[in-house]
């Protein structure tokens, strides 16, 4: 007796409705790859973020060498030391204290687990720029920390203590207002110095073009004079400090621009002669 055998052809074709044509993951599990993506470096912060509070007063004191470093004899004498003016006042030290060096430590395991992320939907070309991509970003950030860490940190605060001795004040700083202060300026430093990461993939991604970036110059030094006027103390000293650095970088990526633009041209030429 015969037996009737259905066609699983059907079957075949609803078994994986998400898969890409050389069977890669589906959707959902695109979305449990970024799921884990996203926890790993989470954990490494998190594990920072508790060792950090273990040893939070050394942390601390080495948080506070921009300030007691630019201090003379006499500013020490005028200098109290922070004084918490609220119940939450500790709390919020110890948060962004343990942020600044969290993020810190776990930037590279961002850049590491995003890159490896991404390398899948990426071809032979672009894969072969992704580690030293994500490298550039790594060293940009750590960069743009110790920039504001080590110079314009300690150039806003003897500013700052210059103005109140003129004006005869005391200085009595709370420890949240100074340790948010060099957090998000530290922080936000390192992200800043990723511009030229960005402005190459804009490039690569055909968005803007070497001319449009140097016809736009002169918008960007008001733009970044503005910017430094917002994020630093208002002395003109400390907004040249970080003004200057970012235009600089601006030209970097023009010219790194200029040259990926112009072997991206030559090779295309080359591939036209060919046929």
């Amino acid at each position: 007796m015969s037996q009737l055998v259905p066609s699983d052809s059907n079957e075949e074709e609803e078994a994986h409705p998400l898969e890409d044509e050389g069977g890669s993951m589906g959707f959902l599990d695109h979305v449990e790859e970024l799921r884990w993506t996203l926890l790993k470096p989470l954990g490494v912060f998190i594990v920072s973020f508790v060792l950090v509070m273990i040893f939070i007063a050394d942390v601390k004191d080495l948080l506070m060498w921009p300030l007691v470093q630019t201090m003379t004899d006499e500013d020490r004498k005028a200098f109290e030391g922070l004084a918490t003016r609220n119940m939450m006042g500790v709390y919020s030290a110890m948060f962004h204290i343990g942020l600044i060096v969290g993020v810190g430590i776990a930037s590279p395991f961002l850049v590491y687990n995003v890159g490896r992320f991404l390398a899948p939907a990426l071809n032979a070309k672009e894969r072969m720029i992704l580690v030293p991509g994500s490298i550039a970003v790594f060293i940009l950030f750590l960069l743009g920390c110790s920039f504001s860490f080590f110079l314009l940190l300690p150039q806003a605060i003897d500013i700052t203590i210059w103005f109140n001795a003129m004006m005869g004040f005391q200085i009595i700083w709370s420890p949240d207002s100074y340790f948010g202060f060099i957090t998000w300026i530290v922080l936000g430093m390192g992200v800043a110095f990723q511009f030229p990461v960005v402005v190459i993939v804009l490039i690569h991604l055909n968005i803007v073009t070497v001319q449009m970036l140097r016809s736009f110059r002169r918008y960007m030094v008001m733009i970044l004079i503005v910017a430094a006027a917002i994020l630093t103390p208002p002395d003109p000293v400390t907004q040249v400090m970080m003004a200057v650095p970012m235009y600089l970088l601006y030209e970097l990526s023009i010219w790194v621009a200029a040259i990926l633009t112009a072997r991206r041209k030559r090779k295309e030429e080359e591939e036209d002669a060919l046929y």
